[in-house]
């Protein structure tokens, strides 16, 4: 799995965590795919790091936990 996918993810589940989300990946994909619209696989496969969301994804998600994309993508 690539680098910035699993960067990405830890990044992701912080985030989580800070919103006092339940540990369990089946619920944070719930959570997650209401949260930002998108399939619960989707969401799924983001949080787990097996792949890094397109610019539109990255942007909500980054708006919804007011943090800079830039950095939840890794890149800062």
């Amino acid at each position: 799995m690539p680098q910035s996918a699993k960067l990405f993810s830890e990044r992701l589940n912080a985030c989580l965590d800070d919103t006092d989300a339940p540990a369990s990946i089946r619920e944070r994909a719930v959570i997650l795919s209401k949260m930002i619209d998108i399939p619960k696989q989707s969401a799924w496969t983001l949080l787990e790091g097996h792949v890094l969301p397109d610019q539109d994804t990255l942007q909500k998600i980054a708006n919804e936990f007011e943090v800079d994309p830039k950095w939840l993508s890794g890149e800062k």
